[in-house]
């Protein structure tokens, strides 16, 4: 009488086949899961440039100026200013409806995505047209992608990735760049 032997364990190929099938799911699932974590990470920079955006309108809707630093969203200071340095009135106080953003933002740099920088600091600029107009704006800052993402976000932002004109310029500036997301205003904001 013959006994039957019980496998104690998988042959190679078994093996070898099994290390082949993780290998080759591996290499169509990873690309795709940078691509959609790329993408996120485009997107939460955009929404920050639209958020920030929405709320510097509001309040200049509201106060009647704009405000010199991204920390006049979320509350004003005492002694509060306009963007161009002139004191507020107390009836421009009164119209404030803030804060404008639920996130918090000090009168420091604050950090957003893979460890970006936002810029508090609102700059004036101007937003240059493919078709060679320009006209005056508020200009934020974000400093830290790399130049395929801000690349990829000018593409996002103005349909075409152009580093000088349009709503979104950006340049390099050591191990990233730095982005200008440019508000228009009117001629004579101040």
């Amino acid at each position: 009488m013959s006994r039957s032997r019980r496998r104690a364990g998988f042959t190679l190929a078994e093996v070898l086949v099994a290390v082949a099938l993780v290998a080759i799911l591996a290499s169509v699932t990873i690309p795709t899961i940078r691509g959609r974590m790329r993408d996120g990470y485009e997107d939460s920079i955009v929404k920050e440039f639209d958020d920030l955006s929405s709320a510097i309108t509001a309040y200049q809707q509201d106060v009647g100026k704009y405000p010199p630093t991204l920390d006049y969203l979320t509350a004003l200071p005492t002694g509060a200013t306009d963007f161009c340095g002139n004191d507020l009135t107390s009836r421009q106080i009164s119209n404030w409806r803030g804060p404008y953003v639920s996130r918090a933002i000090s009168s420091i740099n604050y950090l957003i995505g893979q460890e970006d920088t936002v810029d508090v600091i609102i700059g004036s600029g101007t937003v240059s047209s493919l078709s060679g107009g320009s006209q005056p704006s508020l200009t934020i800052m974000i400093d830290g992608p790399d130049q395929t993402t801000a690349n990829d976000i000018d593409l996002k932002v103005d349909g075409r990735p152009d580093a000088v004109n349009g709503t979104l310029s950006w340049q390099t500036r050591g191990v990233g760049t730095r982005l200008f997301y440019n508000i228009p205003i009117r001629n004579g904001a101040c």
